[in-house]
Formats: structure tokens, sequence, C-alpha cells
């Protein structure tokens, strides 16, 4: 039974702006679980986290290698670090690893991976970012039945990210910057029957 709802972000170039837009036009009563896996060096995810924990409505922190999530919480990739979900005892837990092969530390494509192994309704967001981090992972996700949005290119500070994601043929939405928090919440109420 799929009884918990996650929201997965993930962000390269220009996403710390593009990720404080969103994460503070979420409501405090979210009902979901948020992770973020955004490009930076170890230490700057956790100045991001403690800025944006100031600035949202929800709990923002920087995830911790074992702890259980909850819901209402955003959690952020630790740089150097992948952030993978895993299933223990009917809990989703975070699993900090070194073990996957790419040029990114954490990589968007790991966490989408690990997330297309758990029990939970997954709606995965690719943001404006250079490259294809996060491509690759959106197949293992659709194969699920996950919902997927993706930024548009217009509205991205960096292109190739949501250029890929789009091109993959398995984004369902693809919508500007300002009307994506709207659409998370949205999808997040729909699984819930609120």
């Amino acid at each position: 039974m799929k009884n918990d709802c996650l929201v997965i972000i993930g962000a390269s170039t220009g996403g710390p702006k593009a990720l404080q837009y969103i994460l503070t036009n979420l409501p405090k009563d979210l009902f979901a679980s948020v992770i973020v896996v955004q490009h930076m060096p170890e230490k700057f995810t956790r100045m991001m986290a403690e800025r944006l924990d100031q600035s949202c409505k929800i709990k923002v922190k920087e995830a911790v290698d074992g702890e259980v999530i909850l819901k209402n919480v955003a959690y952020i990739a630790p740089g150097d670090k992948n952030l993978l979900l895993i299933e223990e005892n009917d809990k989703i837990k975070i699993k900090l690893s070194t073990n996957f092969e790419s040029v990114y530390k954490p990589s968007i494509d790991a966490t989408f991976i690990s997330a297309s192994q758990i029990n939970a309704c997954i709606i995965a967001v690719i943001l404006t970012g250079m490259g294809s981090d996060g491509s690759k992972g959106l197949k293992y996700l659709k194969e699920k039945g996950s919902f997927i949005i993706c930024q548009d290119i217009e509205s991205s500070l960096a292109k190739g990210m949501p250029y890929n994601a789009i091109k993959t043929g398995f984004v369902d939405k693809i919508l500007p910057l300002d009307k994506i928090p709207a659409e998370i919440i949205e999808k997040v109420r729909g699984f819930y029957g609120k």
C-alpha cells in the first residue's frame, strides 16, 4: 500500500534561486516529504538548508545518513554524497552513499533510481541545470507510475537538464517556475484525496 507521498526535486545551475521560490511557496501542511538534490559542494548544502529553513513554512534541513523521512520536511542532499532512499520496517530512510557512477555528487539520477524501488507515490521535479543528470532516472520512475514535472526551458537559467528531461518523453507536465509549487500541492492533495 502506497501510503507515503514524496516530492523529489533535482536542480543544478540556477537551482538555489528556483528552489527558494518553490520551497517558500509550499504550505506547512503539505503532507509530503521533500527531497532536494542540488549540485553543490560540501558545506554549501548545509548553509543553503539553514537559510531556506528560516524562510520556509516547512522545515528544511541537510539530510543525515540513516534518518527516517517525515512529512512536511525538506531534506537537502549533502554535497559530495548521493542521497538514496531505502525502505526498512515500513519506513523510508535516507542512505548517504558514494557508490554510484556519476560525475555529480549528489547525483539526481542516483536519488531517482533508488526512489523507484520504494513503495511510495513519487512526484519528481527537474529544474534548471546544465547537463542531463536526472534524465536516466526518469525512465525508472515512469515505470513505477510516478508523476514527472519539468521546468520549462524559457524560465530555466541553464537549459540542459530541462531539455534532456523533456527529450526522454517521460515528462508529464512542463511548466514555468512560478506554476510549479501549485502543481506540486495539487498532485499531493490529489494523492490523499483532499
